[in-house]
């Protein structure tokens, strides 16, 4: 067969066509042939694989050659060789720092408070997987060409994201909102702040792309925050206290009856409050107008502006009760004054601006009117009566301390249901008002002079005796300290004023009628009658029941302040004792409306004179009974 011939044999064979006739010699040919490619093929593979095998057992447990991690050879080694040798070779991956910016907060994490390491167990099996995949060829390439393993690292994550959350916590900050406070006699703002917050993730994935990169010894991130604004801004808070200051920083004026009242800035900043109820709105801020002050002064303007109604009462001409005139009165309705106030400074506080209150005067009528008196005056009787005699001299100003009262009392009306007080309706007692030195008692002792308004108790015992035969409800009574005969026994009526002491008479007009009362003196006589129209009340007193008595006595005392012989006498002899008096009042149907039991505790006070020392007395200060004196003989 020629060339031509096998080539075109070998092509039919290739092409997969089967020649109906092939020649012996070429199929013999072609047998040989393939037969040698597989010997050679089979004898290839064996050696190979015996290479591999004896490689392989030739680095059994060791990275193969020509491997590098991090750039640093370690081929031939075994795995704790060749962690020795990196970390031997490599730098330090726990030794640096990541500095954590938060905004202008600054914080450093260490590397090695994260656990910062390389991450060995995957770079070395990395390594050793190079060349191991099973393949001879990756063998041989390995051996030709070697291989590489970068670095990669590693950390404590839970460590990591603890000290970011601890940073961020340190760096966030709360809003801050408007406050209002109080600053002398007004209200000022704080301003509000805003807040800020880090995002935790963001700061995390940024902490974590800084550590994992090896080339960086010392990282830095930083996180801008995100600004958080105040539940109350500063502007809300000071419109609350703009609508304060337009409500109280001008004067206000109030007028009536051609009268006025400016209220200046001053007193209205006490008149207003601020009420927090700690919400997060401008509207936990009531703005509170207290009425009390606002009251005070509505008072005092309606002193100035008020008439007060005067009723009808009686007075005598030539003996007879006529009648005085009632006469209205005119007042200011005080709670709607206070809310026409609290009402204006409201609408200051809104924009407006009313700077003047007007306020309108109520016609006030009498409570006793002039028809009603002289629908009485017929009746008008004498329901009491009482007069006290008296030694005018030096005890009460020769008389001019009863006198005083008397004539200051004379011609009082006194309205049904109102309280008579005799310090009140006779006071002052100053000169001024009329009043002299006289004697008292103080202390259970006679004080003879020096006592401004002294022995007008006469005054007030007969008018208490005059009220209490009229029947009339009795509300204050006190004893002498001892007894003054004068007075009916358990029936005196004491007056005491002094530092912080207050002794009065006093009584209630009981009765549906109003009373006149009329103090009359003459020398050494003082009477007091109480008129009016009778009810039909009757008075009945018990005799007085006395107990404890105890006898006093009469000394002499020797001094040296008197010319010798003269005598002075320095205290009254009184006998002490107890009284109870009890009236008896009962109304026109004989039922009980007054029962009152009057106690009386007298004391006793000896009696004392001073006697000025002759030649041959008892030194000074010597007291002797006044029975054991004996006169000197005169020749």
């Amino acid at each position: 067969m020629t060339q031509a011939e096998a080539d075109s044999a070998i092509a039919v064979v290739d092409a997969g066509q089967v020649p109906s006739v092939i020649s012996e010699r070429a199929r013999r040919e072609w047998r040989r042939g393939l037969l040698a490619f597989a010997i050679t093929t089979v004898g290839f593979v064996l050696l190979v694989g015996a290479f591999a095998v004896a490689y392989d057992s030739l680095h059994a447990g060791r990275i193969l050659p020509g491997v590098e991690v991090a750039a640093v050879p370690v081929g031939g080694l075994d795995r704790a060789q060749a962690e020795a040798h990196l970390r031997g070779a490599l730098p330090d991956p726990s030794a640096g720092r990541l500095a954590v910016h938060f905004g202008d907060s600054v914080e450093t994490i260490s590397y090695a408070e994260i656990g910062r390491d390389y991450d060995m167990a995957w770079m070395l099996g990395q390594a050793f997987s190079i060349g191991r995949d099973g393949w001879v060829v990756e063998e041989l390439r390995t051996l030709n060409h070697g291989g590489s393993v970068p670095v990669a690292i590693t950390w404590d994550k839970d460590a990591l994201i603890a000290r970011m959350q601890a940073i961020a916590n340190e760096a966030d900050a709360d809003p801050v909102d408007a406050g209002i406070a109080r600053e002398g006699a007004g209200y000022v703002v704080t301003p509000a702040l805003a807040g800020r917050n880090f995002d935790r993730g963001a700061a995390y994935l940024a902490a974590v792309g800084a550590i994992s990169d090896p080339t960086l010894h010392t990282a830095t991130i930083s996180i801008d925050p995100t600004a958080v604004p105040a539940g109350i801004g500063t502007a809300a808070a000071q419109a609350v206290v703009d609508r304060i200051e337009n409500a109280v920083g001008a004067a206000v004026v109030i007028a009536a009856d051609g009268k006025a009242m400016s209220i200046p800035a001053s007193v209205l900043r006490g008149w207003i409050r601020l009420t927090d109820s700690g919400g997060a709105a401008a509207d936990r801020w009531s703005i509170v107008i207290e009425p009390a002050p606002i009251a005070q002064v509505v008072s005092e303007f309606k002193e100035e502006v008020d008439i007060a109604a005067v009723n009808a009462s009686y007075t005598f001409q030539a003996g007879e009760a006529v009648v005085v005139p009632a006469a209205n009165g005119q007042a200011i309705d005080a709670e709607a004054t206070i809310a026409a106030i609290v009402g204006a400074l409201k609408a200051r506080a809104e924009g407006s601006s009313p700077q003047t209150i007007n306020l309108s005067l109520a016609t006030v009528a009498p409570e006793f009117t002039t028809t009603q008196a002289q629908g009485l005056v017929a009746r008008i009787d004498r329901l009491g009566r009482w007069t006290t005699r008296f030694d005018p001299g030096p005890l009460n100003a020769n008389g001019v301390n009863i006198k005083v009262p008397a004539k200051q009392i004379n011609g009082t009306v006194v309205a049904p249901g109102e309280m008579f007080d005799f310090i009140d309706a006779a006071g002052p007692f100053t000169r001024r008002n009329g009043y002299d030195d006289g004697a008292a008692i103080r202390n259970g002792r006679t004080i003879f002079d020096g006592v401004l308004g002294g022995g007008l108790c006469s005054a007030s015992t007969t008018l208490f005796n005059a009220a209490a035969r009229a029947g009339f409800q009795i509300d204050r009574r006190h004893n002498h300290a001892y007894y003054i005969g004068r007075y009916p026994v358990g029936l005196d009526a004491t007056i005491w004023e002094y530092g912080g002491t207050r002794k009065t008479m006093a009584f209630t007009n009981d009765s549906e009628y109003p009373i006149l009362i009329r103090g009359l003196y003459a020398h050494g006589r003082v009477t007091f009658e109480i008129w009016g129209v009778p009810d039909g009340r009757t008075v009945d007193f018990s005799k007085p029941r006395i107990e404890r008595e105890r006898e006093a006595t009469t000394n002499i005392r020797y001094t040296d302040e008197l010319a010798p012989g003269e005598f002075k006498r320095v205290e009254f002899k009184v006998d002490g004792f107890d009284s109870w008096v009890t009236r008896t009042v009962r109304n026109a149907q004989g039922v009980i409306i007054h029962e009152n039991t009057w106690f009386s505790d007298y004391r006793k006070v000896d009696g004392m004179y001073e006697l000025g020392r002759s030649p041959g007395d008892p030194r000074a200060g010597t007291v002797i009974p006044a029975a054991d004196f004996v006169p000197p003989e005169v020749d």
